[in-house]
């Protein structure tokens, strides 16, 4: 009987440090992904109306065109 309260009890305390490792690597993904983000809308709002932004990461590529206000051209 302890035997198996061990086990059990040793199976709960692995479950749980998976979780905690498996939630703890997934907020930080999405804290890096987050401040990346943030890295690139803050360049992007000092950038002047026709610029053109490519960033190319691992597997994806992010292209903005920075256009005039309202969507429209000036004359």
């Amino acid at each position: 009987m302890p035997e198996t309260v061990i086990g059990v009890a040793g199976l709960a305390v692995l479950l749980s440090a998976r979780l905690l490792y498996r939630w703890i690597a997934g907020r930080t993904q999405v804290q890096l992904t987050r401040l990346r983000q943030q890295g690139t809308s803050e360049r992007i709002r000092t950038l002047p109306p026709g610029s053109v932004v490519t960033e190319r990461r691992t597997g994806e590529e992010l292209r903005i065109e920075i256009g005039m206000a309202g969507g429209e051209g000036r004359d």
